[in-house]
């Protein structure tokens, strides 16, 4: 081939094709809005229906019967500290799969509260908890919520750094589950959700809860959806417009014509629900989470969401605020 021509001299070409997808992207996304607002105009007053839809549209296990048996568990004591006592324990969450975390266990025996405390990406139950001493951006959430004299299991999701030394590709693992009608989401919220079963059945939790931050913001609000079990939840550093935050594991297809963070929050109606973000948050914008907020609350004249915008980064809220307000409703 005899003629040739510098790399710059097609990159117009390239400029045009990127501005046609990307037009035509906003233009679908429009679109769907517009289908998603009709699809939901029901969701107040059956929300069972939205709910099955939401366990199609991630998967399975979701979409398989709930079962009815408790999920194997063991436990190892760690440390018995003032007023409550450490374990580690693992749960088969389904066959071969075992979910584990740290359970923090009040003393005494009258019935309490259990809040499921999420982690989120690259973080671990030890971290959040302190083990590690340093809780970095999560500021002491786990020990926060114990200190109102509450129960808290924190489980580990797969969403630990590389320096644990345990590698894994979650992209990966999220498209193969896609490919044989599940996802990573829905596998962990159903493992969430077999936690519950286990801790509901015992005779020292009174109630159930739910706290996380970011990745943990994300499975906090899928869980109390889809789980009408948790009184009261905190979503913190998550809660945004998914067709700004379009993150792999965090959409299905066709999501945008059912389901946004506004109408997954609706699902947790008439429970309670915090949602939380820091007005310094570098991955996601705070006014989107202002506007997908009005968008749920001006679906219904219902009042079961609060919106807490704070000074802060992406962190957990170091205001207690949120915090005694979920502990003041498992108290209810």
């Amino acid at each position: 081939m005899h003629y040739q021509e510098p790399i710059e001299t097609a990159k117009p070409y390239k400029e045009q094709y990127l501005a046609g997808l990307t037009r035509l992207i906003e233009e679908k996304q429009a679109e769907a809005a517009e289908i998603r607002r009709e699809y939901c105009r029901d969701i107040f007053t059956d929300p069972e229906r939205y709910r099955k839809a939401l366990r199609n549209m991630l998967g399975w296990p979701l979409t398989q019967p709930s079962p009815t048996d408790l999920p194997p568990v063991t436990a190892e004591k760690l440390s018995e500290e003032e007023g409550y006592t450490i374990y580690r324990m693992q749960l088969e969450v389904l066959p071969g799969v075992k979910m584990a975390g740290l359970f923090f266990r009040m003393d005494g025996d009258t019935p309490k509260p259990l809040v499921l405390t999420q982690h989120g990406g690259q973080g671990t139950p030890e971290r959040i908890s302190g083990v590690y001493n340093d809780t970095t951006n999560y500021n002491h959430m786990l020990s926060r919520i114990i200190s109102h004299n509450v129960h808290a299991f924190a489980p580990q999701l797969c969403l630990w750094s590389d320096s644990y030394e345990v590698p894994y590709d979650r992209k990966e693992m999220e498209a193969r589950l896609k490919r044989v009608g599940s996802s990573i989401a829905a596998v962990e919220i159903y493992g969430l959700m077999r936690i519950l079963d286990y801790f509901e059945a015992q005779s020292y939790v009174s109630c159930l809860g739910m706290a996380g931050m970011s990745y943990g913001g994300f499975y906090t609000l899928m869980t109390a959806a889809l789980d009408t079990r948790l009184r009261s939840a905190i979503c913190c550093s998550y809660f945004n417009k998914r067709d700004a935050v379009p993150w792999h594991d965090w959409v299905w297809f066709r999501s945008g014509h059912k389901f946004d963070d506004a109408q997954i929050a609706c699902l947790v109606c008439p429970r309670k629900l915090y949602v939380l973000m820091g007005n310094q948050d570098a991955l996601f914008d705070y006014h989107n989470t202002i506007e997908s907020f009005n968008e749920a609350t001006q679906m219904s004249d219902k009042d079961w969401m609060q919106l807490h915008i704070y000074e802060g980064t992406h962190e957990f809220c170091k205001d207690d605020e949120p915090i005694e307000s979920l502990i003041r409703d498992l108290n209810t």
